[in-house]
């Protein structure tokens, strides 16, 4: 009886111990104490490396150029994460058939891919690749989008369209206003531009949020010279609502691109 007490009384130790172990798990946890969040950044060489592994054909947009770079991210889950940009940063044109592909790298686990399409209205943006990294846990959303009309024909200062993204559960509600035109000053070349300012929110998934991206395109065949953008956007997780932000500006370097 006296034995059978004991191993009862050991039981109920070690149950509370293990009960203290997985509390004292979940608090450094959720202090940071064991995840830690860290981020490099992307470099050109790795981008260089990307462009001459993949095959492609000879258009002459393709190519790596580089682009003055300022802006960060942050993330408030955790106890909250906060990732600078380098000071340059690469964009990756590649022509596909219906246009082109641009993938933007700013760090290990942060990168956009944006596919333009030309239309006979014009270039659209067709789909939105966007990947994100925080705490060693990664983040992808493929964005398909309809009338995200960026570069008319005809261009008309004052125009708004709407148009409408979707991945998965998420939407994006938006509207692409035509700024007018510009001339762009990059590596002391004048380029004509047109300037067009796509502004949207988000929801569904238990997402919300609001994003704002200026463009300007090269009028002769869409190269970004200049984008800047700002985005607020939330989630339900298991740990409460987490709040996102990213605000960054890039500004093209050169005409001629790294091969």
């Amino acid at each position: 009886m006296k034995r059978g007490k004991r191993l009862k009384r050991v039981a109920i130790w070690l149950c509370a111990g293990a009960v203290a172990l997985v509390s004292a798990l979940v608090i450094a946890w959720a202090t940071g104490l064991i995840l830690h969040d860290s981020s490099q950044a992307a470099s050109v060489k790795e981008a260089l490396h990307f462009y001459r592994a993949n095959k492609h054909g000879s258009g002459a947009l393709n190519g790596v150029y580089l682009y003055a770079t300022k802006g960060h991210e942050s993330i408030d889950a955790l106890g909250g994460a906060h990732h600078t940009y380098p000071a340059t940063t690469s964009i990756t044109a590649i022509e596909i058939p219906c246009g082109v592909q641009l993938r933007w790298t700013a760090l290990q686990g942060r990168s956009t891919i944006w596919t333009f399409c030309s239309t006979a209205a014009g270039t659209v943006l067709r789909l939105s690749d966007e990947r994100h990294s925080f705490f060693g846990q990664h983040d992808h959303a493929t964005y398909t989008c309809s009338n995200r009309l960026l570069l008319p024909v005809k261009p008309v200062r004052g125009v708004v369209d709407p148009f409408r993204c979707s991945a998965h559960q998420v939407a994006e509600n938006g509207a692409v206003h035509i700024l007018g035109r510009a001339t762009i000053k990059v590596g002391g070349k004048s380029v004509r531009a047109v300037h067009a300012r796509t502004t949207l929110s988000i929801h569904g998934g238990a997402t919300g949020g609001t994003e704002t991206i200026d463009w300007w395109l090269d009028a002769a065949n869409s190269l970004p010279l200049r984008i800047t953008m700002q985005s607020r956007t939330s989630r339900s997780l298991f740990v409460g609502r987490v709040h996102y932000s990213e605000d960054f500006t890039l500004r093209l370097l050169s005409l001629r691109p790294k091969r």
